[in-house]
């Protein structure tokens, strides 16, 4: 998203025009990608998804057609769209974790959901992780187990899938592919509701089967004509999301007993295990040591002076646009 405003007779969204969905390139390349290609998208999903659990966000429906491949110079990168079933998962007026429940109905695509959502379990971060892995599976198989059941209404289908999934292993589901993959899935299905993912070890091992493949992450996609000429200072190599965590990778996952904090840091004291994160200041400014405080001090400015840059660009489309702060958007992390 670029900017967006209202004037007398419409409202106005400026966004970036962006190339098809990864499900009509795997239509087109007659369902199925290599490894390399689907292991490529993987990590760029991985990252996409990450930089939106660190907004305190679930995606909630993770499927082929929500993610897209960008347009020129950007055609190498993976876009992420479509948050109309997105949730917050963190209570910022109670400083913590959304709490678990049960007797759900599923929010999400049944093909790709996780076995928890299928069971109406309140979503988590694992969810969204485990669903990347089954379109990762998906790509390389062409198909997933529990495609094509023939079911009588909305609801038994939901059941037959979730009970084919469950019945599906991880081994079953990758067998004939590399062992990392297998990985993969298993421990997104692990995952703890309230449970920070791993994201790195999530990211490594598809490195890994690319290396095993004897590849390298060239972004030469399976439908590329000509492969991208990607110079060393190009966007997907900078993280400007400053996402930090510490060395136990304990990142807004504080534990509580009896709706209290329940460890060590409950005082205004710094203490190994914090977490925290620079200028996207995820973390209660109470629970942040001075040093990280002065580093933060500016960003208010910061936020007010690009507000007010955008609401000069876009008043010649619109003279009564107001900016809005509703999500302390920062526009230079605007490549989600």
């Amino acid at each position: 998203m670029k900017t967006f405003g209202y004037n007398t007779q419409y409202n106005i969204l400026i966004m970036e025009l962006l190339g098809p969905s990864l499900e009509n390139l795997f239509q087109k390349l007659n369902k199925k990608f290599s490894l390399k290609t689907a292991c490529m998208l993987g990590i760029q999903m991985v990252d996409r998804i990450e930089y939106i659990h660190s907004r305190k966000i679930l995606h909630r429906d993770i499927k082929p057609d929500n993610f897209v491949i960008g347009r020129g110079n950007h055609s190498h990168i993976v876009y992420i769209l479509d948050f109309g079933l997105s949730k917050k998962y963190w209570s910022s007026r109670q400083n913590r974790h959304i709490p678990f429940c049960k007797n759900k109905k599923l929010t999400g695509t049944a093909r790709y959901a996780s076995i928890n959502a299928l069971s109406g379990y309140e979503q988590g971060r694992r969810d969204d992780l485990e669903s990347i892995g089954y379109i990762i599976m998906y790509f390389v198989r062409g198909s997933l187990p529990w495609q094509g059941l023939k079911v009588n209404n909305k609801e038994d289908r939901y059941k037959k899938i979730r009970d084919k999934k469950r019945a599906t292993s991880a081994k079953e589901l990758c067998a004939g592919f590399p062992k990392e993959l297998e990985n993969f899935v298993s421990y997104t299905r692990k995952l703890e509701f309230m449970q920070v993912p791993d994201y790195d070890y999530l990211r490594d091992l598809l490195k890994n089967v690319i290396s095993h493949e004897h590849k390298v992450i060239d972004y030469f996609y399976d439908w590329c004509a000509t492969k991208p000429n990607i110079k060393s200072n190009d966007i997907i190599f900078k993280n400007n999301y400053n996402i930090k965590y510490d060395e136990d990778n304990i990142w807004l996952n504080r534990k509580y007993c009896n709706g209290e904090l329940n460890n060590e840091n409950t005082n205004n004291k710094n203490k190994t295990g914090n977490i925290y994160i620079s200028k996207n200041n995820l973390v209660p400014e109470h629970m942040m040591p001075k040093a990280i405080k002065d580093e933060n001090s500016h960003i208010d400015d910061f936020t007010n002076n690009t507000h007010q840059q955008m609401s000069t660009e876009v008043n010649s489309l619109a003279p009564q646009y107001s900016s809005s702060n509703i999500f302390n958007i920062n526009y230079q992390n605007k490549d989600v």
